[in-house]
């Protein structure tokens, strides 16, 4: 991969009983994946005295030996969260490198 490596820990829902016959949900860190994160758009509002920031990315990784990643995972960098919207197999049955839609809204 051409460009500045980032590197975003993989996180995915889990759920814990809460002892009284409920869940609690939280997201589990799973592993720490290193790719090429680039801007593909981004966009402005502000609403309510709040400025709210929405852009998309692409995260471009090696194909992760011994992990699926799935639209239902999330990734994250520091305090920044990044929901995966669609996953790309650009290697086709290979499974050499992912090109991973990336949200992210403030």
């Amino acid at each position: 991969m051409i460009g500045k490596k980032t590197t975003l820990e993989l996180k995915r829902k889990t759920e814990t009983p809460d002892g009284l016959g409920g869940f609690i949900t939280s997201w589990a860190g799973l592993r720490y994946i290193t790719g090429v994160l680039c801007n593909v758009r981004g966009t402005e509002r502000l609403s309510a005295d709040k400025l709210q920031v929405i852009a998309d990315y692409y995260f471009y990784i090696d194909y992760p030996i011994g992990e699926t990643i799935t639209e239902e995972d999330m990734f994250q960098y520091g305090t920044r969260e990044y929901k995966i919207t669609f996953i790309y197999n650009m290697g086709g049955n290979q499974n050499k490198q992912l090109r991973i839609t990336l949200l992210e809204e403030v």
